[in-house]
């Protein structure tokens, strides 16, 4: 990777004249009631497994004046989120400081676990840690997760048995239906999970070497999880549908404020009257959160945040003394707290409020983001600052939250595909003056305008070396000058891509077998249903019956018309029905698996098997490494 240029250094220096450098409370909050750091930096389970690992963040250090190539203000969140290890926030109440933190209630009779980090692995290495540390051996009573995302329940079996769950003595609790909670759940993570993985690789930085031209931190976590394939799902078994009611847990009270349709679809606000700590889940954090996630997912309500942040404030304000989140510090004092979460409100306000008031006057969502700034009152608080969502594609998420997809430009309704448009530049400009324009833009330290115009000559000839590399030192600078995190991991990870081509991503994958077991069956045939190839499909009339052996439930399968459909009952005059349990009827996603599963007798073929001959053959796979700063092939894509 290259330096960050003299016309770089000297932006970072200007933004850092906007920030109140003198404010340095965060700096003595994410110390308070520390306890316990891991070893050498690095949380093992009993196995010496590694699940986390804050060595390649040690040249962040407090004193450290921000690197040429890091944002100012992106290299102070930094220092701040690197922290992890045990800490008491009051007492009765104990986080796990991770990026995702495991955070336990001590209450008289058990503990309450809130959120369940990653992976199983890390989640039991946390608990350890608690335990050995306090000297703490009490029960696990209830588990409860705030919301929807994998980062939050994925670590579940990590803290508790399935068995004394499925038997009712541990509770899991959780905002919304079950059912809605778990479609929601595999919606987000499963469903869309190959692509949603394949993007998070550019927008976490995954692909990045840890370094200050590299991935510092992802903003609202450290991001030194190892996450891989330990991912762990069980369905919750008591729902909380309405704001008001009350868990007595461990011997202590659990009031709830149920907060559908923010951060996640499904989401919940916790107080705990006998310790006044309150969590906002992630409808409080220190950091803007994101409106659209760039990773991908469905884009949330900015008023909602700002709705259920006030009710919060109308509920507990005057008692609340520590609010705790699941991914930064806490925040003490009453006053503290309450200015922390009317300021927040303000700022999720204020976007909606701006973003719409733009919308009404005629301009389109991506002029709208280049006026709307934050008040100083709101944008010098650090807890507002971008360091997971951003102001600018915020704005424009509250266009397509409230007005859909299209910008209000005709010549966008139906449009050329990026590639065609391209080409079609590339004949009327030419390569050459796209080249020159774009290393005349770079010496002027233009970057935005140099990688635009440079794409077209990227997506017509994606071999076209010259382009690439001049695209990729724009790229680079634009990340080096990026206070969103983000925005940084994107353009840095294009610009690693276009010089070093499609870096692979190994290890962690969408098709988690723990968690696709655990999917309700209906989400199972969804799963199914697209990954199936439309055009091959077209003229195919398959029709198979099954029986899930594990929970006694048959099903019946057919696709027509290039659409796969399941319903619950066999269908009668059906000669094929396949048996087994649910975790090896997720094999049916891979045809080789699915193969596997029969040899190994794990499923059982009742009938005639051409028609699950028939339907592997009509099955997409799903390229988990697909090209973004280039097209992609389209012979990849349906083959």
């Amino acid at each position: 990777m290259k330096p960050a240029t003299e016309i770089t250094a000297a932006a970072n220096q200007a933004a850092a004249d906007y920030f109140p450098w003198s404010d340095r409370a965060d700096f003595h909050d994410v110390d308070r009631g520390f306890l316990a750091g891991f070893d050498e930096g690095l949380l093992r389970d009993g196995d010496g497994r590694i699940h986390y690992d804050q060595q390649p963040l040690d040249y962040i250090t407090d004193d450290a004046r921000a690197p040429a190539a890091v944002h100012p203000s992106l290299w102070r969140q930094s220092q701040l989120i690197k922290r992890s290890g045990l800490y008491r926030v009051v007492d009765g109440l104990y986080q796990v400081r991770l990026g995702s933190h495991l955070t336990i209630v001590d209450a008289p009779e058990g503990l309450v676990i809130i959120d369940t980090s990653t992976g199983v692995g890390l989640a039991r290495a946390a608990l350890e840690l608690f335990r050995t540390e306090l000297g703490n051996d009490k029960p696990v009573v209830a588990v409860i997760y705030t919301h929807t995302h994998a980062d939050h329940f994925a670590g579940v079996k990590g803290v508790v048995d399935e068995a004394d769950v499925a038997a009712g003595r541990v509770p899991i609790i959780a905002p919304g239906t079950i059912e809605s909670f778990d479609r929601h759940a595999f919606g987000e993570n499963v469903i869309a999970g190959n692509v949603m993985l394949r993007r998070m690789g550019y927008t976490f930085g995954g692909l990045l070497p840890q370094c200050d031209c590299g991935r510092v931190t992802m903003g609202l976590a450290a991001g030194s999880e190892k996450i891989g394939t330990d991912m762990s799902y069980l369905s919750p078994t008591d729902p909380i549908t309405r704001t008001g009611e009350v868990r007595t847990l461990g011997g202590w009270t659990f009031e709830f404020l149920y907060a559908p349709d923010t951060e996640a679809p499904e989401e919940m606000h916790i107080w705990i009257p006998e310790i006044k700590a309150l969590t906002c889940a992630e409808n409080a954090n220190h950091s803007m959160h994101n409106i659209q996630t760039i990773r991908g997912a469905r884009t949330r309500d900015a008023r909602n945040f700002a709705r259920y942040l006030d009710e919060t404030l109308v509920r507990w304000g005057d008692e609340v003394e520590v609010h705790f989140g699941p991914h930064s510090w806490p925040v003490w004092g009453n006053e503290n707290v309450v200015a922390f979460l009317e300021g927040q409100r303000d700022m999720y306000k204020f976007i909606h409020d701006q973003a719409l008031r733009l919308a009404n006057q005629g301009l389109k969502p991506l002029e709208a983001a280049e006026v709307v700034e934050l008040p100083d009152a709101l944008g010098k608080k650090w807890f507002n600052r971008y360091y997971h969502g951003g102001l600018h594609h915020n704005v424009r998420a509250v266009f397509h939250k409230e007005l859909g997809f299209w910008d209000g430009d005709p010549a966008t309704i139906y449009p050329l595909v990026p590639e065609e448009n391209a080409r079609r530049h590339v004949e009327l400009i030419g390569a050459d003056r796209i080249l020159e324009d774009g290393r005349k833009a770079i010496a002027a330290g233009d970057y935005r305008w140099a990688v635009q115009v440079l794409h077209h000559l990227v997506f017509a000839d994606p071999d076209h070396t010259e382009a690439r590399e001049l695209q990729a030192d724009a790229y680079e600078q634009l990340g080096y000058q990026a206070e969103v995190p983000q925005y940084r991991a994107i353009f840095l990870t294009a610009a690693l891509e276009l010089r070093d081509g499609i870096q692979f991503r190994g290890e962690v994958t969408a098709d988690v077998p723990d968690v696709i077991a655990a999917m309700p069956i209906d989400l199972l045939f969804d799963y199914l249903a697209i990954r199936v190839i439309g055009d091959k499909a077209a003229d195919v009339d398959i029709r198979v019956n099954f029986t899930f052996t594990d929970c006694g439930a048959d099903w019946t399968m057919w696709v027509r018309n290039g659409v796969l459909n399941a319903r619950p009952g066999h269908a009668a005059g059906v000669g094929t029905t396949l048996i087994g349990a649910r975790a090896s009827m997720a094999a049916l996603q891979l045809p080789a698996a699915a193969r596997t599963a029969i040899e190994k007798g794990d499923l059982c073929i009742d009938g005639d098997p051409a028609p699950l001959v028939a339907l592997a053959s009509i099955l997409d796979t799903f390229d988990p490494d697909f090209a973004i700063v280039s097209p992609v092939r389209r012979e990849t894509a349906g083959d």
